[in-house]
C-alpha cells in the first residue's frame, strides 16, 4: 500500500530515527516530507532501502478516543450526560453538577472504606526466621522487636 499525497506520516528509518511529515510526494527513487510546521521539507533519496517503518496516521475527525464505559458507575455516567448538556454559565446546572462530584467522591471514600473492613491478610505467612550464615544462631527480632541474634 502506498500512503497518498496529504496524509500524515511517521516513518521509521532504518538509522532509528524518526520522522513525522505531511507527504508531498512517493516515487519509487524519493520520498518528500513537509514538515508539521511546514518550515522545511524532508527528502528520502532511496526509501526501499531506507525506510523500514511506515505509520499513517488518521485525521482527528476519524480517530475517537472514548473512554470505556462499562468501567462507569451510574454517577459517573450521570455526571457525563448532565456536563455534556449542561450550559457552563448556568448557576441550576453548576449547582447539580456539584452535587454529583460530591456523590461521587463520597461513593468512592465508601468503595475504599468498605476495601478496608474487608481485608483479610492471607493465611500461613507468619514472621519469618532467619539464620545467620556459617552458624546455627536464628535470629527472632521479627518476636521481638529487636535485630540482634539471639544466643543459645
Amino acid at each position: 500500500m502506498t500512503p497518498q499525497a496529504g496524509q500524515r506520516l511517521k516513518i521509521v528509518l532504518r538509522t532509528g530515527t524518526v520522522v513525522d511529515g505531511i507527504l508531498e510526494e512517493w516515487a519509487a527513487n524519493q520520498v518528500q516530507l513537509r514538515s508539521l510546521d511546514g518550515d522545511s521539507i524532508l527528502i528520502i533519496r532511496h526509501p526501499d532501502e531506507d525506510i523500514v517503518l511506515i505509520k499513517i496516521m488518521l485525521d482527528n475527525s476519524e480517530k475517537k478516543k472514548t473512554e470505556p464505559e462499562e468501567n462507569k458507575t451510574e454517577l459517573e455516567k450521570k455526571f457525563d450526560e448532565v456536563h455534556q448538556k449542561s450550559d457552563p454559565f448556568s448557576d441550576l446546572s453548576n449547582k447539580s453538577l456539584a452535587d454529583l462530584k460530591v456523590e461521587i467522591a463520597k461513593q468512592d471514600r465508601e468503595i475504599i472504606a468498605r476495601k478496608l473492613r474487608e481485608h483479610r491478610p492471607t493465611v500461613g505467612q507468619g514472621l519469618n526466621q532467619y539464620v545467620y550464615p556459617g552458624t546455627s544462631i536464628k535470629s527472632e527480632g521479627a518476636k521481638h522487636g529487636h535485630t540482634r541474634p539471639s544466643k543459645k
